[in-house]
């Protein structure tokens, strides 16, 4: 309930402030169980233009930084957020991954970690492709892009749902993983101008 009214409020805000243009949406809205939705990142606001644009309820990960202020940790909580430390691997973030996708729900990923401008290949990270491994879930692509500033153009465009592991045969290593982490990354920016 919390996050409906929360969601809707900013559903108002942001179709006031920005020119939104969601193209695809029934990709991530015809969709029933676990799905890992994950996007490119170039603002703060990014999670919130996914969330307006889902009909259902979108779980992210957040830097544990966003989580130490008492009352914002609180609210990012109440959202259905969980902390995930940046510095090398957090199981935390992965086991409370894992708990989402298993309740049939949308986790929403930035896989790049940090808000850029461009595609670069080496900001590929495998711990996606271990959780859709792991949870055995599909991934669905998007880009977001535009200028976020008043009544600025904000595209969010939805690619194809995917199982990146359909064709993988053998044991699955590390290597597999990052293979895996450039193909979303590719496929995410394959999106833009779509």
């Amino acid at each position: 309930m919390f996050y409906k009214i929360v969601v809707g409020f900013f559903k108002f805000l942001v179709f006031i402030v920005f020119d939104i243009e969601v193209k695809n949406a029934e990709n991530l809205n015809k969709t029933e169980g676990g799905l890992i939705a994950c996007g490119n990142h170039i603002s703060m606001i990014d999670p919130v233009i996914l969330a307006i644009s889902s009909k259902r309820q979108v779980h992210f990960m957040g830097k544990k930084e966003l989580f130490d202020k008492k009352i914002l940790g609180y609210v990012f909580r109440k959202l259905g957020a969980f902390p995930v430390d940046r510095q090398g691997v957090s199981m935390s973030a992965i086991k409370s991954s894992l708990a989402v996708l298993s309740n049939d729900e949308i986790l929403g990923i930035f896989p790049e970690g940090t808000r850029v401008k461009q595609y670069d290949e080496s900001n590929a990270k495998p711990g996606i492709a271990l959780i859709a491994n792991k949870a055995k879930v599909n991934i669905l692509p998007f880009y977001i892009q535009g200028k976020y500033k008043f009544r600025g153009k904000i595209k969010i465009i939805f690619g194809e749902q995917k199982d990146y592991f359909e064709n993988v045969q053998g044991k699955i290593n590390t290597e597999i993983y990052n293979e895996i982490g450039k193909q979303i990354l590719t496929d995410i920016y394959n999106l833009k101008d779509r």
